[in-house]
């Protein structure tokens, strides 16, 4: 039986969601979880947002599940 575990986190990018993705998986090798030598196996995008200021796209947001092995 493999068992997997799950962190759910929220990236951010003012350029792009695709930046915003990769920088929730990078901030993530950072948790102390990693010193256990897990590796990410996956990422599931939950939802898309973004903020606005003054009627402009300001940053984009990703919430992401990252599953671990």
């Amino acid at each position: 039986m493999t068992f997997v575990k799950i962190i759910e986190t929220i990236g951010s990018s003012p350029q792009n969601w695709e930046d915003a993705v990769q920088n929730a998986v990078e901030e993530a090798t950072q948790l102390p979880i990693f010193k256990s030598k897990s590796k990410i196996t996956g990422v599931n995008i939950k939802n898309f947002d973004v903020e606005v200021e003054d009627n402009r796209v300001t940053r984009f947001l990703c919430r992401v599940e990252i599953l671990l092995e």
